[in-house]
């Protein structure tokens, strides 16, 4: 009988421990995207269609917010902010978003078309060793192949001074970044590949 009293006092206080445990919660963290797309686009020649293959490094992939101080090798991420989606979707989509401006973005694996392979291998904010500022920093390589053969190939780097020290302005800062990036990658673009037969000037305009 004794034995039967302790264990079920030890289930008793199991289960009360466990409720109170599922009980606390913490604090939701706070969601962050890259905004609407109202950022004008540069005025160029409409393009030819293109194939899109987009990769990001692991970390990427991840939601969490990265920081790092300086050159430091460890990122670290916030722990009460989140991306609404892995940065690395988020980038895709904002990049195909606006090169569809100057010409059709088709998706990875069709053929007949020029591709262009992008890998993202930086998406943070940065801060200075003392912490009085910090910067949202991207980092892309880009390559344009054609019938499997490069064409041509660019780095893109950006980095945008954040206006406040927090997730906030951190993802404010990459936001710019990433359309900044997308402005210099459809120039880049313009450049390498034929233009579209009777092709017009295109700018902000979304095409229907």
């Amino acid at each position: 009988m004794l034995k039967m009293k302790r264990s079920l006092a030890i289930l008793a206080v199991a289960l009360v421990l466990g409720g109170c445990s599922l009980g606390k919660t913490g604090p939701t963290p706070t969601l962050y995207d890259l905004g609407a797309d109202l950022r004008p686009a540069p005025t160029l020649a409409a393009r030819a269609p293109l194939s899109l293959s987009f990769t990001a490094v692991p970390t990427l992939a991840d939601v969490g917010m990265i920081w790092r101080i300086g050159d430091s090798a460890s990122p670290r991420a916030y722990a009460q902010a989140r991306w609404a989606a892995a940065p690395s979707e988020l980038v895709r989509l904002r990049l195909a978003e606006r090169l569809s401006r100057q010409g059709a973005v088709l998706p990875e694996g069709v053929t007949g078309v020029p591709q262009l392979q992008i890998s993202l291998t930086r998406f943070e904010q940065v801060f200075q060793p003392d912490g009085s500022a910090s910067t949202g920093q991207l980092a892309l390589q880009a390559v344009l192949l054609s019938d499997r053969r490069v064409v041509a190939q660019r780095r893109i780097e950006r980095a945008v001074p954040a206006a406040s020290q927090d997730a906030a302005g951190g993802a404010t800062a990459l936001r710019q970044a990433t359309d900044e990036a997308a402005d210099e990658l459809a120039q880049w673009l313009a450049q390498v590949m034929p233009a579209a037969s009777g092709a017009a000037a295109s700018g902000g305009a979304r095409p229907r």
